[in-house]
């Protein structure tokens, strides 16, 4: 799937520079779920966060930070947060203090106290300010380094995965897609990946696109996708095996943002011969692990059954 129709042999002395954009802004509703977002960025860090640095920390700061999380799981007192949070009942009172001035929590008539319009504020800033490439770019190149895959970020758009990005991996061979380049539904691990949510009748409607005239076509063709994204729902990736190109095989797996919706997906590009089929659940699984990670960096927060375990190729 995530091919061209062609693909050539890189000259090791040239290199090529892409650079793109990406775009979209996002809404969140909900002050919990949006505290949550932040809470969850602070434990990735990873690829975010300047490598060598020490560690430091602020006591006041860490206590504050412990009580917003209590808090982003009930609403509590400040007897309440003294108690399971072993907090000292003085430092308690001054950090709620602290907070409620600056409208991060709001103290209720009973007394309790809950998340503010300040987190709202600053997950919308976030949110706001996503730019997928580039939160995607990293976990991109871990996933094809050392590899020789070529890695693909793609977005839904007029019925086609439309590329928004491109990583090659180490190989000789480079594949003839570009950004701006759509590929087929249907007929490429993206696509299907981008689709995993759809239900049956939403699939029906795109189908006069892929087959207008063959009905008998147009029926095998929904049979076959309804199996391809069945997979993806059961195993989370998708396998596009030399569908749309002989001898290029593909994997992809969907992103979600903070609202659970499949926004975009992941794939890698390989020559069969690369990709055998004995590997396509290990590689998927990493395929998975990363579109999961780049999920999480723009605020989707996983369950517990989709927290990736460490596979081997």
């Amino acid at each position: 799937m995530n091919s061209g129709t062609k693909f050539y042999i890189l000259n090791p002395i040239s290199m090529i520079d892409i650079t793109t954009t990406c775009y979209g802004s996002v809404t969140c509703n909900y002050y919990q779920h949006t505290f949550d977002i932040f809470n969850n960025l602070n434990k990735l860090g990873g690829s975010h966060l300047a490598k060598g640095t020490k560690e430091y920390s602020v006591p006041a700061l860490d206590k504050a930070i412990m009580i917003l999380n209590a808090l982003s799981e009930n609403e509590l007192s400040a007897a309440d947060l003294h108690t399971s949070l072993k907090l000292p009942k003085t430092t308690t009172f001054v950090i709620l203090n602290t907070l409620e001035q600056h409208a991060i929590i709001y103290k209720n008539p009973d007394g309790t106290y809950r998340l503010g319009p300040g987190v709202l504020h600053w997950a919308t800033r976030f949110l706001g300010s996503i730019d997928l490439v580039q939160f995607a770019r990293p976990h991109l190149s871990a996933l094809v380094q050392d590899t020789p895959y070529t890695g693909h970020l793609a977005v839904l758009v007029d019925n086609k995965a439309v590329y928004c990005d491109k990583v090659e991996g180490n190989g000789f061979v480079r594949f003839a897609t570009s950004v701006g380049q759509g590929q087929p539904l249907h007929q490429s691990a993206v696509g299907k990946a981008l689709l995993a949510d759809h239900q049956p009748k939403q699939l029906e409607l795109l189908i006069p696109e892929i087959n207008p005239i063959d009905d008998d076509k147009a029926a095998r063709t929904m049979e076959k996708w309804m199996d391809d994204i069945q997979f993806v729902r059961d195993h989370g990736f998708s396998i596009e095996d030399e569908e749309f190109e002989e001898g290029v095989r593909c994997i992809g797996a969907p992103i979600r943002n903070h609202q659970g919706f499949i926004v975009a997906a992941i794939s890698i590009t390989s020559l069969s011969r690369d990709l055998p089929a004995v590997k396509f659940m290990s590689v998927g699984s990493q395929v998975k692990a990363a579109a999961l990670a780049i999920s999480q960096a723009i605020g989707y927060l996983p369950t517990a059954a989709e927290k990736p375990n460490k596979v081997t190729s």
